[in-house]
């Protein structure tokens, strides 16, 4: 099981798997902070080759749908982490 922590006061973070892929729903609350550090991991994974690995869908009110393929969980997790969206990544 994974488990990661986040700033509360720049965003929130809803997940939701489903049989193949995860839902995210971020909503931005620090706009100057978080939402150039989204754009890094969404061009990180619009550069692979993978069209289907991680889906984003912006939505009004800094609030974003990111659909993440099962097999893409960690990547996407890590890339959160390495541009300082999550501040903890845990294994237990």
């Amino acid at each position: 099981m994974i488990s990661y922590q986040y700033d509360t006061n720049a965003l929130t973070i809803e997940e939701q798997k489903n049989e193949l892929d995860t839902e995210f729903i971020l909503k931005v609350k620090d706009v100057d902070g978080i939402i150039p550090a989204l754009r890094k991991v969404r061009a990180f994974f619009d550069q692979d080759k993978v069209y289907t690995d991680v889906i984003f869908y912006p939505h009004p009110n800094h609030e974003y749908q990111i659909i993440v393929r099962q097999d893409y969980y960690i990547d996407f997790l890590l890339a959160l982490f390495k541009n300082k969206i999550i501040h903890t990544l845990e294994w237990s």
